[in-house]
């Protein structure tokens, strides 16, 4: 099978000099990370360092095929020349799209309605999934419903983050479609199994290694949690995916100095943002380009804890216990559908000791049936995409 797969790309893009037609050119090099402007750069190329894994996962779900990635940027800057989709049309079998929060209020996809009506091939849309669903059918982009009517025409499979987005892309009348989660969860199973097996130990709660996620510039609940579970002479590791371009967290220093040390990821400049006076521990913050280190990197704690999906996933990923607390509709269905322990934000920000909470919800969790949810899961991804022959 002959795949165009495009979308969100792996950090294996970063190499990309070029594409002319249906072939990439890449340099034998990562572009230099190590001022204010390179790393702010760098996340926003991405727009966040999570969705590596989304692209990583899917890649190496269709390993064995002959893939080429292709950046979205390239087919929407082809999409007047017809000799361009031509040769696309001859050179592949399908189109495989890596997709996340496609489905939202604020994203119009009028691109990608205008490339896949040129695409003459079957359209394996990737996890795909619904961000804010209160109101959606109701304020739905015009672009957006464009996109499913020309995917509705045409040979298309849509592989969802879960159920709510499943029933979604029914109702408006889409053939194929099928919860599975993203594709991220099965990028290394045993690694993941090792992780759920690991996390029902109530004595993490006293972990003192911990790699923590959230929205630091926004709120101000990751440094109440580290105040919660560390003790005062311990330090707080935090990983940043997008909060230097989404939420307020500045570096107060001139583009041109550096700001990074690419070795250990951590950012080593001056930074400023909102609650940051809060900080009753000594805190590192650390950004990651490249998923090996960030896994290499997140092997060293003891425990993932926090507010982002694949902040979390990436621990599991390295085997590392993981436990999330959903603070929206996007985690909750990916949450529930591949059915990982986890706490609700409105349940844990308004606990007295949380230490003890967390120790009491680590004892309570049943390994082997999460265990065996997961294996289910990831029996049912690779049973969808061989049903579309991959």
């Amino acid at each position: 099978m002959r795949i165009l797969l495009t979308g969100i790309p792996s950090y294996l893009q970063r190499t990309v000099s070029g594409v002319n037609g249906a072939e990439v050119r890449h340099r034998p090099y990562f572009d230099e990370v190590r001022t204010k402007k390179e790393l702010i750069d760098q996340v926003k190329k991405i727009a966040n360092t999570g969705n590596y894994l989304i692209g990583e996962g899917a890649a190496h779900a269709l390993r064995g095929h002959d893939v080429t990635y292709l950046p979205f940027w390239h087919l929407v800057n082809s999409r007047n020349s017809d000799e361009v989709y031509e040769r696309l049309n001859e050179e592949f079998d399908i189109c495989v799209f890596a997709s996340a929060n496609l489905l939202r209020p604020g994203y119009s996809a009028d691109l990608e309605a205008e490339v896949f009506q040129k695409l003459n091939m079957p359209v394996v849309i990737m996890g795909i999934g619904i961000q804010r669903r209160e109101g959606l059918k109701e304020n739905l982009p015009p672009g957006t419903l464009k996109f499913l009517e020309v995917l509705k025409k045409k040979e298309s499979f849509f592989l969802t983050r879960g159920y709510f987005t499943a029933e979604f892309l029914r109702e408006q009348g889409m053939k194929f479609v099928k919860p599975t989660g993203c594709p991220s969860l099965f990028f290394a199973p045993v690694e993941m199994k090792r992780s759920l097996t690991a996390l029902a130990n109530p004595e993490l709660a006293s972990s003192q290694k911990i790699a923590f996620g959230g929205y630091l510039g926004s709120v101000a609940d990751t440094i109440v949690d580290a105040h919660a579970l560390l003790k005062p002479e311990s330090v707080a590791s935090y990983v940043i995916q997008d909060e230097v371009v989404a939420y307020n967290l500045s570096l107060p220093v001139d583009d041109d100095l550096p700001v990074y040390d690419r070795a250990s990821g951590r950012i080593t400049g001056d930074t400023a943002y909102k609650h940051s006076e809060k900080w009753q521990r000594k805190h590192e913050l650390l950004v990651f380009f490249d998923t090996n280190q960030w896994r290499s990197w997140v092997s060293t704690r003891d425990l993932c804890f926090g507010r982002r999906f694949h902040g979390c996933i990436i621990g599991m990923q390295a085997g590392v216990p993981s436990l999330m607390i959903a603070v929206d509709d996007r985690m909750r269905e990916m949450l529930e559908f591949i059915g990982f322990p986890y706490m609700e934000a409105a349940i844990w920000n308004r606990e007295a000791d949380r230490k003890a909470y967390l120790s009491s919800f680590l004892s309570k969790i049943d390994s082997q049936a999460v265990i065996d949810r997961y294996s289910a899961c990831e029996t049912n991804f690779r049973n969808a995409l061989a049903h579309v022959g991959l």
